[in-house]
């Protein structure tokens, strides 16, 4: 629901900033990266076993990734590849091993179609269309019996918008901007370890109906014709 309203604000966006700046005739290319990551807890697996004895250590998720865009006029498309990464580590507080740690790592790619308004200064925005990924998570363990093993994803979509601000100068221009993700995903487990201590109550596991939302800044530069 918060995400559908945030999609309608934006495809509002084009009649009321049109109206405000005006329309741009110039073609631009547009190089962006990724530099700062929302902080949240990501985690897929949890520890139920003697909680009042473990500590947890859950490291902010990191996201590398690029954008390249090809602007004609206002109107543009361009391709996203994102890569963010967290963990997540339960130890012993009486004797400090290892009990439960997860290494989760995300790659989505995104079609972009974008949106942009304005000379020296701009405003773009879009959407960007999910063009395949993975979801991998490292699993070690600290239980008897259980074995370490990695856990792929058996289906991964998701949607994207972004918005970018812009300043032109002598042909180049400096840009800043965010961009929300929308991912779901569906682990397989069958006859893994982790399908075994979660029905054993050892550890809660999210495997199906994995939900995240993710938010970058990114930065970059851009060309003008």
């Amino acid at each position: 629901m918060r995400y559908s309203y945030y999609c309608l604000i934006l495809s509002l966006l084009p009649l009321l900033l049109t109206a405000a700046c005006g329309r741009t005739d110039m073609m631009r290319i547009r190089l962006m990266a990724g530099a700062t990551e929302n902080k949240q807890d990501l985690a897929l697996l949890t520890n139920k076993q003697s909680t009042s004895s473990a500590k947890e250590t859950v490291t902010d998720p990191k996201t590398s990734g690029n954008s390249i865009y090809l602007m004609l006029g206002s109107i543009g498309f361009g391709s996203t590849a994102l890569v963010t990464s967290f963990e997540k580590e339960t130890r012993s507080k009486t004797n400090d091993s290892l009990l439960l740690k997860e290494t989760t790592k995300i790659n989505a790619r995104f079609n972009d179609l974008a949106f942009v308004i304005g000379e020296d200064y701009t405003f773009m925005w879009g959407f960007g269309a999910f063009a395949g990924g993975s979801l991998q998570t490292k699993v070690e363990y600290g239980y008897s019996g259980a074995t370490d093993e990695t856990l792929d994803s058996d289906f991964i979509t998701g949607q994207s918008t972004f918005i970018i601000l812009g300043h032109h100068g002598s042909g180049f221009e400096t840009l800043v901007g965010m961009r929300s993700n929308d991912i779901k995903a569906e682990l397989k487990t069958t006859g893994t370890s982790a399908k075994t201590l979660h029905e054993a109550n050892t550890i809660k596991m999210e495997d199906t109906g994995i939900h995240f939302k993710t938010s970058q800044l990114f930065l970059g530069i851009g060309i003008t014709f």
